[in-house]
């Protein structure tokens, strides 16, 4: 029996959305078995902008550093006031490129606001609350977050004395990123509406 246009247009629909869903499932794989190989390297140094929750957005930085002087780095960008991780990045460079090269780029891209150093475990503790917080919100952290989270490794880190407060004055706080379009912008605020009701949350476009 041929198929109508309405039904051809679903069947269309759902092949793209399951093609979409195995290209995530790839690039999450990969990315994990570029990330295993260093997880047993010893900790370099873990880094956060010191005015990560005035500003609400930047880079946290976990590094773990060869014998022979590789560095491995494995970045996210997290953001305390609502979305948790937006975007995670892994490289792999000599010592002094991370010295000379990439460390600087990322503090200049941070205002070259000066970065604190934290213990592995506090940088974990970090990450995922940012993470839970959103999921609490209704939002999914970025798809590639968990293979990057196994950088961390499985052992154990210690314990983290430090608290961390997500939001901003008690409430979530949505600033929109460059990379969000208007379309963006309404669908995170009606999540909003929905997880927080309307005027128990903050909001700039």
């Amino acid at each position: 029996m041929a198929l109508t246009e309405q039904q051809k247009q679903k069947k269309a629909k759902q092949k793209k959305q399951k093609c979409s869903t195995l290209s995530k499932s790839n690039s999450a794989q990969i990315l994990l078995e570029k990330v295993s190989p260093y997880v047993e390297n010893p900790f370099y140094e873990c880094l956060m902008p010191n005015n990560l929750f005035e500003a609400g957005i930047g880079n946290i930085l976990i590094t773990r550093i060869s014998d022979k002087g590789e560095v491995a780095v494995a970045s996210f960008i997290v953001d305390v006031f609502c979305l948790g991780v937006k975007k995670v990045l892994f490289k792999t460079m000599p010592l002094p490129e991370y010295e000379k090269v990439f460390k600087p780029e990322i503090l200049k891209s941070h205002g070259d606001y000066p970065f604190a150093k934290l213990k592995p475990a506090c940088a974990l503790k970090l990450v995922t609350g940012a993470v839970d917080y959103a999921k609490q919100l209704g939002f999914s952290s970025h798809k590639d977050y968990h293979s990057l989270k196994a950088f961390f490794g499985d052992d154990k880190l210690g314990f983290c004395w430090s608290r961390y407060r997500y939001g901003k004055d008690k409430m979530p706080s949505y600033v929109k990123g460059p990379n969000e379009s208007a379309t963006d912008a309404d669908k995170i605020i009606a999540t909003l509406e929905k997880s927080c009701g309307a005027g128990n949350f903050h909001f700039h476009l």
